[in-house]
């Protein structure tokens, strides 16, 4: 016993040191230190008020007050409401939590949601707001509110809204801006130059016309743009974009979903003009019940089916997103490749298909598709008691429609023709290899560069949420310009505009400070 004693001693002395024989205590979890930035990375961005969340997670006392809730919904992988299998292929804006990360908030809520110093939480960062890219050069709204009447109805309406434009303008981005989040539930923006639209417009009562499958009619350009709750808006890469028409329309039709409320939306569509030339237009590839092989698209009750279509590509391509889209039925999707020489292209994997959180997926670099290819995509729908959604009870035999209630099979794929070098043009300011880790803070190569005076951009990469300071100084060390106001920016990956006009030909850095990092990039500006 004396030895058993004496033993306890020595590990007891061994164990105030820093030896590391003995397990030291885990550590304390709280929301100032380890939730919050979790919170604020992956949360906040949709949980803010004004945004597609249901309620807003900006601090401390509105995470704890749902800190049951976000237990929950992380913990079987409900929220964030990233669909694609990320085992199957990766895309931009990757929005998933990691085992640690779950864990760590499981761990947070059994243990009483502690908040601890506050001192040490990270300051919320400063989401955009009216635009997630900034200034636009071209805001087309609504003319008037619309109201949707509450009686439970899906309503396709289309308004027509005028440009104005007197020349033709290349186009770097579109961004439609809803004004009713509760009510919209998807936007498609088409261009056109016929005037058609308004003929359609003026022949219905009230602002906009009602219509059901499309526009109907044939505009010049039907998939122009589009919109879906928690889409992240962005800039097509360098030298491609769309092109807008002079003296063009631009159709807005909004799909809002049943209500029992009367409700009014006014929304807004922001455009950003090309500051480089763009040598390729992005153009939209369909797959629809056209291209179906084991047709037709019909779901008879109390049944599961799965159907297949496929397209063959012409020429070679390189794909810079795709969009899948079904309804309530709608179980999973696969989209993929097989080249001339049988070779699988992967393109986007959906296990579980959520009808409430669908839009494009864009890839991290170009994904060339060769001529003779042929592009496959499986949609499975579930017309089962055992699908929660399905809005039939006892279930119902569903055929293709644009109502809630009816089914579709689409998917939308935006492509350029293929040029050489493609596949390693990264479409954002990270490689895909690190889009798939935890960011390290990093200021990324400033392309084009050099640059003849037009617009480049700068990438960095911040580890955790910090305060960002962006300047650029010439040879001399002489501060040239601010080229992003002082503010805390989230963890993830950024990208700013510059524009380098008016500048002298010569050297120049571009410097990234936060408050415990530095980095410094060159930059040539040539006549």
């Amino acid at each position: 016993m004396k030895q058993f004693f004496s033993w306890l001693l020595l590990v007891a002395g061994l164990c105030g040191g820093s030896t590391p024989l003995c397990a030291q205590a885990p550590q304390a979890l709280t929301y100032s230190e380890h939730i919050a930035p979790i919170v604020y990375t992956h949360c906040t961005p949709c949980h803010r008020r004004g945004e597609v969340g249901p309620f807003p997670l900006t601090n401390y006392q509105e995470v704890a007050s749902k800190a049951q809730t976000i237990k929950f919904v992380t913990g079987i992988r409900y929220m964030p409401p990233w669909k694609a299998d990320p085992k199957y292929s990766h895309f931009l804006d990757e929005n998933t939590l990691t085992d640690s990360q779950i864990q760590q908030i499981k761990d947070w809520v059994d243990n009483g949601a502690p908040r601890g110093n506050p001192n040490q939480e990270p300051p919320l960062p400063a989401y955009p707001a009216g635009s997630q890219l900034g200034t636009p050069d071209l805001v087309v709204p609504m003319a008037q509110a619309y109201t949707h009447q509450g009686n439970l109805k899906d309503i396709y309406r289309v308004f027509v809204l005028p440009t104005h434009l007197q020349q033709d303008q290349d186009i770097a981005a579109v961004e439609f801006r809803p004004g009713n989040k509760r009510i919209t539930h998807h936007a498609l923006l088409g261009q056109d130059t016929t005037q058609r639209g308004p003929q359609r417009d003026v022949a219905q009562e009230g602002y906009g016309y009602t219509n059901f499958g499309g526009y109907g009619f044939s505009p010049t350009e039907e998939n122009w743009g589009s919109w879906v709750p928690g889409a992240q808006a962005r800039y097509y890469p360098s030298g491609l974009g769309k092109k807008l028409y002079k003296g063009a329309n631009i159709l807005l039709q909004v799909h809002y979903g049943p209500t029992p409320l009367t409700q009014s939306d006014s929304s807004v569509v922001n455009i950003f003009f090309a500051r480089q030339p763009v040598r390729r237009y992005v153009q939209t590839i369909p797959l629809s019940p056209i291209q179906i092989t084991n047709g037709p698209f019909v779901i008879p009750a109390n049944m599961v089916r799965t159907f297949h279509a496929e397209f063959q590509v012409p020429t070679d391509v390189s794909l810079v997103s795709v969009l899948p889209h079904a309804h309530l039925l709608g179980k999973s999707w696969k989209i993929w490749a097989v080249k001339p020489t049988g070779d699988t292209i992967r393109i986007l994997k959906i296990n579980s298909w959520n009808f409430n959180w669908q839009g494009a997926y864009r890839f991290p670099t170009l994904l060339r598709i060769p001529a003779g290819s042929r592009i496959m995509a499986e949609g499975t729908y579930d017309n089962t008691t055992n699908n929660p959604r399905n809005p039939f009870s006892p279930p119902q035999t569903v055929t293709w429609g644009e109502e809630t209630t009816a089914e579709m099979f689409v998917v939308y794929l935006d492509a350029v023709p293929y040029r050489p070098g493609d596949e390693s043009l990264v479409l954002s300011a990270q490689t895909e290899k690190e889009l798939f880790q935890r960011p390290q803070t990093k200021l990324y190569p400033v392309y084009p560069n050099p640059t003849g005076g037009g617009s480049v951009t700068v990438g960095f990469a911040l580890a955790h949420s910090a305060p960002v300071k962006l300047t650029l100084t010439d040879a001399r060390g002489r501060v040239v310009r601010q080229l992003a106001p002082s503010r805390t920016f989230a963890s993830g990956p950024h990208e700013v505009k510059v524009a380098t006009e008016h500048l002298p030909t010569g050297l120049y850095f571009v410097k990234l400070e936060t408050p415990d990092f530095s980095q410094t990039q060159k930059l040539v500006v040539g006549p």
